[in-house]
């Protein structure tokens, strides 16, 4: 059953819970290196089995501008395999998936859409709208990393990491039984040294020192 996307200034909980004390710095720590804006956080869509952010939910705009990307894949060992899939072939493998059930990624990729809609603060999307409509055209055409939901096979799966965000975010993907085998193991045993940072009480259940 697809979830009910709500419109206005409600934000679904089941993809977007606002930060707990100390995700914003991990998340930071977690995303150091990769050309990210912490601006663009809106709350967290996902958490590991050690209850540290795996998956954000992004604004829709930044400064003003269309942001494709909703969900961000932040926890370094997801980040590390996808890469490590991705360089095998993986993308190729789930663009195959797409061509055989063309009505079920689109429709992912619509859902998309509509998240992405639905996360727009009201008075900018009614600026958007009336002002700039090739920018209120690019949120809501844009699926999974904002590949246009009506011609999602030309897209692509486009990058695993964006399909593995969504897949964690939503708990429901049209590949997830491939996502599923493939992205294992889905959690590390340790986290790493940037995900322990300011997370004291981690340290102390692991017996991590430092």
């Amino acid at each position: 059953m697809k979830p009910r996307i709500k419109r206005g200034r409600h934000r679904p909980s089941y993809f977007c819970r606002p930060p707990q004390k100390g995700d914003l710095t991990v998340v930071m720590a977690q995303s150091r290196g990769r050309r990210f804006d912490p601006a663009l956080i809106l709350g967290v869509a996902a958490r590991c089995v050690f209850d540290l952010p795996s998956v954000i939910t992004c604004r829709p705009l930044r400064r003003g501008e269309p942001f494709p990307t909703t969900f961000w894949l932040t926890c370094p060992h997801l980040v590390k395999l996808c890469g490590s899939l991705e360089s095998e072939g993986a993308v190729g493998e789930l663009n195959m998936m797409a061509q055989r059930d063309q009505s079920g990624w689109s429709a992912y990729n619509l859902l998309h859409a509509q998240i992405r809609i639905s996360l727009t603060e009201p008075p900018a999307a009614k600026f958007l709208r009336k002002f700039r409509r090739s920018q209120w055209d690019v949120l809501r055409k844009g699926g999974v990393g904002g590949i246009d939901y009506r011609a999602s096979l030309k897209g692509g799966a486009k990058c695993l990491h964006l399909q593995t965000a969504s897949w964690l975010a939503l708990g429901f993907h049209p590949a997830a039984a491939c996502l599923e085998d493939s992205l294992s193991p889905l959690y590390c045993k340790i986290p790493p040294e940037e995900c322990l940072k300011n997370t004291p009480r981690i340290k102390e259940a692991l017996h991590v020192e430092g």
